[in-house]
């Protein structure tokens, strides 16, 4: 019997994760040994079992082919958009297509979903949360980017699912991390949360007034984050490579993984000193080569400067749409590994014209700020917190004003969008569009749903259709439809159509694009109660 009282929060991150739990009032993060983060990579080891972490992280010099990583960039896509194809042309693994669109990994001799994946790391994450407290854990509060859209919410919760987890509420990463900060300061405050993880950058601004969290805006750029710095890196890892061996191992799937992984230490020891040198022996294995490899921190400058200031545009949007200007920010916080470089917090200091705020660990405070939430919603009284941490004790639960990042539209005659739910509105939020037949004796309307601020309908996030179909025959326009999108309190987007003439309500069911089909979802399910899963016996811990 799983605990009730015990809410996890997690942090499912691109390059890592992490989860936290509020216990007799102390928010603390899940440890295993001295371990309090996990990389979000799984591995097919060779004797079918599936690893998760560090010892799948191992194997990325080993056999790159089947470790699978950055996987938070895939979730909830469409095989066919930009994003999945710049992926597949990077990864090492193979990325191909399932049915309705969908990401498919091919690992360990099957193919695998996105949202499988995902669950794996979820599992382990249950797991070791389990093993710390010695008991069950059912549900969870799961952070994700503010930027994150309906279908990749939607695919999140599903892996949430696969992994034994209950997801009472989604929360985004920036109003996540903004909880923790408010509790552990008890402030009225206007803040910016910058938020630079492994794949996604988001820019959040909120009042914290006692304990209202207003978000005021939220801007982001999905595909940008410390991932494309280790890039970088590796891409100068290789040139020197070249000049000392005359070799270009740009086409060797498996050196260049051995190098991504010392790329991103070397990455990791800029954040603390002005220069990183170190020897990788034998690249690739078996060639008896070594690289002797040097960066400064002033040439990491240089490589990663363009991708850190494509935060600086993001930010400024975020500014205009909450109508302040950056001497009206009081406080700026961290989050996500990559804010420990010098480089990006001189480039915070320069965005919002005062140095961020570094009390609290980037790496988990996201973790943090979702377990708070779920103590909250459970009417728990949630001082925090761990690592020499302490804040005073808040009477009330949080509330939480969210809002939406990207509008909401259909597509409409000439391959337009009428759009339905502006861009940051608070949610929850329900808004209503009349929309009649455009020929005579029309039967059905196909209803087209995108996210996005284009007006035009294929310059945005094509979410799936609806197919309302038993109209009434007549003249076109004589027919009207209210479409009603929803969104609750997770960003999760419902949508319902009524027919005017008759005041029945049609069934319209949402086909969100690039999603699992149910009954994929309930195939996945119907295996991991068959076979013995991660966590129960078939993860490689660390090694």
């Amino acid at each position: 019997m799983a605990d009730a009282n015990i809410v996890l929060g997690i942090d499912l991150g691109t390059t890592n994760s992490a989860c936290a739990v509020v216990q007799d009032g102390r928010a603390s993060v899940v440890r295993r040994g001295e371990d309090r983060i996990v990389p979000s990579v799984i591995a097919a080891l060779p004797s079918g079992q599936m690893a998760v972490g560090d010892s799948a992280k191992l194997q990325r010099a080993i056999d790159p082919s089947q470790v699978v990583y950055s996987a938070k960039r895939l979730i909830g896509r469409r095989f066919s958009s930009p994003e999945v194809q710049r992926m597949m042309r990077s990864m090492p693994y193979r990325i191909v297509e399932g049915n309705n669109e969908s990401v498919m990994i091919e690992v360990g001799g099957r193919r695998m979903s996105v949202v499988e994946i995902s669950s794996l790391i979820l599992k382990y994450l249950r797991k070791m949360a389990e093993e710390a407290l010695g008991r069950r854990v059912k549900k969870t509060v799961i952070a994700v980017p503010a930027n994150f859209t309906d279908s990749q919410r939607s695919a999140t919760r599903i892996a949430a699912r696969l992994a034994g987890l209950d997801v009472i509420r989604v929360i985004n990463e920036p109003t996540a991390a903004a909880l923790a900060y408010g509790y552990i300061e008890d402030m009225d405050r206007r803040i910016a949360v910058y938020d630079f993880g492994g794949g996604t950058f988001d820019v959040t601004i909120l009042q914290i007034t006692r304990n209202v969290f207003e978000v005021l805006s939220t801007s982001g750029e999905m595909f940008l984050g410390g991932d494309d710095v280790d890039e970088v890196i590796l891409e100068r890892m290789a040139a020197v490579y070249m000049q000392q061996h005359g070799v270009d191992l740009r086409s060797d799937p498996r050196a260049m993984e051995q190098l991504r992984a010392v790329a991103e230490q070397v990455k990791i020891q800029l954040s603390e000193t002005s220069a990183s040198s170190i020897r990788v022996a034998d690249v690739p294995p078996g060639s008896n080569r070594d690289l002797d490899f040097a960066l400064s921190e002033a040439d990491l400058r240089a490589v990663a400067g363009p991708i850190v200031r494509r935060t600086i545009p993001v930010c400024e949007d975020a500014m205009r749409v909450a109508g302040i200007n950056a001497q009206q920010i009081d406080e700026i916080v961290l989050v996500g590994g990559t804010t420990r470089l010098p480089l990006v917090r001189e480039v915070v200091q320069e965005i919002f014209g005062k140095p961020p705020q570094t009390s609290i660990n980037p790496m988990s405070v996201v973790a943090v700020g979702a377990a708070i939430q779920g103590a909250a919603l459970l009417g728990s009284l949630v001082p925090m917190a761990s690592g020499g941490v302490s804040i005073p004790t808040m009477a009330q639960s949080a509330v939480l004003l969210d809002v939406t990042p990207r509008s909401l539209g259909v597509g409409t005659i000439g391959g337009n969008v009428d759009f339905i739910i502006e861009r940051n509105s608070v949610i929850p939020v329900e808004q209503t569009r009349m929309f009649t037949t455009t020929t005579d004796n029309q039967r059905y309307v196909r209803i087209q749903v995108c996210q996005g601020e284009s007006p035009n309908f294929d310059g945005n996030t094509k979410l799936g259709e609806i197919l309302l179909t038993g109209l009434r025959e007549a003249e076109r326009g004589s027919v009207t439809v209210a479409v009603t999108f929803e969104i609750n309190t997770d960003g999760l987007l419902e949508v319902r159509a009524l027919d005017q003439d008759t005041g029945q309500e049609q069934v319209a069911t949402m086909r969100v694009l690039g999603g699992l089909p149910q009954n994929e979802v309930d195939a996945i399910m119907a295996r991991a109660q068959q076979l013995q899963g991660p966590g129960d016996g078939a993860v490689a811990g660390r090694p």
